[in-house]
């Protein structure tokens, strides 16, 4: 059952977006803006995620005519969405309006994700809400220097460790010793 509804208009190219862990509990639907009924879908969802090229819109009924966010804080603006408003203030929040675009400013933390184990990750588990993704499907895959090469070159990120998920395994692992 998917927690989340995406919703992709078709100018975005949804390849070229950072997946994040909450993908996997999520619905993605294409959708034409010109004829998208914002009103009927909080009706029918109470919130939900726009996907744009640079930026998000977050959508809920404290919200209706959407907020836009950095996709850096994709994951963690959508843990929070499960427990109502993320952008009331809030003690100890990450997350700060920057120029009209909402962000967390600490970095999210990359995880390597085998694929067939996603549906075993807690989607509002507090310890991943700042992340961003990248799946693997096969064991064969499953390389920490080419993992590690990965997170050295990924932008917005924390560069100097990532995390590889398999089954209820959990590796931190050094980009700069990887091994």
């Amino acid at each position: 059952m998917s927690i989340y509804t995406i919703y992709v208009p078709g100018h975005v190219d949804q390849s070229k977006i950072q997946p994040c862990l909450l993908d996997v509990h999520s619905t993605f639907v294409d959708i034409d803006l010109e004829t998208f009924d914002v009103n009927a879908k909080l009706e029918e969802h109470g919130h939900f995620i726009v996907l744009d090229n640079d930026y998000f819109l977050v959508y809920e009924k404290e919200h209706p005519e959407g907020v836009k966010c950095d996709y850096k804080s994709r994951n963690l603006i959508m843990s929070h969405m499960a427990y109502g408003d993320p952008f009331k203030e809030c003690l100890g929040s990450p997350l700060e309006e920057e120029n009209g675009i909402w962000t967390c400013q600490l970095l999210p933390v990359l995880y390597f994700v085998f694929r067939p184990d996603a549906q075993a990750l807690a989607p509002n588990d507090g310890t991943v809400s700042n992340t961003i993704a990248e799946f693997y499907d096969t064991v064969e895959e499953e390389d920490f220097e080419k993992f590690a090469e990965t997170a050295r070159t990924k932008e917005s990120c924390v560069s100097h460790f990532f995390v590889v998920n398999r089954e209820s395994d959990y590796h931190v692992v050094d980009t700069n010793n990887p091994s």
